[in-house]
């Protein structure tokens, strides 16, 4: 008989949503990274390297602030440098920035 995990998200505080905006957050429920765009109790957006993503209801997230949770969004941003239709280059500097206040 195994044991199942408890769910890291349920181990974690949850606090405002709108406090995160403007931040790289990693989604709890299924390790989403993107640049959280917009968010409150009842909706929230986020642009990440494929797309825009948005949800209703509460965001369970987190501020990115290891390297290893960035890593595969880094090597996508900077693959899509040159689409003019994406802002990679700068996610990827919000990106760096946010990882530089975290060391």
């Amino acid at each position: 008989m195994s044991a199942r995990p408890v769910s890291t998200s349920a181990l974690r505080p949850m606090g405002d949503p709108a406090e995160l905006v403007g931040q790289w957050v990693r989604v709890y429920d299924d390790g989403t990274v993107g640049l959280l765009l917009a968010a409150d109790n009842t909706f929230w957006s986020m642009r990440t390297p494929t797309g825009i993503r948005s949800g209703t209801g509460r965001l369970a997230a987190e501020p990115v602030t290891e390297r290893p949770q960035a890593k595969p969004v880094r090597r996508r941003l900077r693959a899509m440098m040159d689409d003019p239709g994406f802002p990679a280059s700068e996610d990827l500097d919000l990106l760096d920035l946010q990882l530089a206040a975290h060391p």
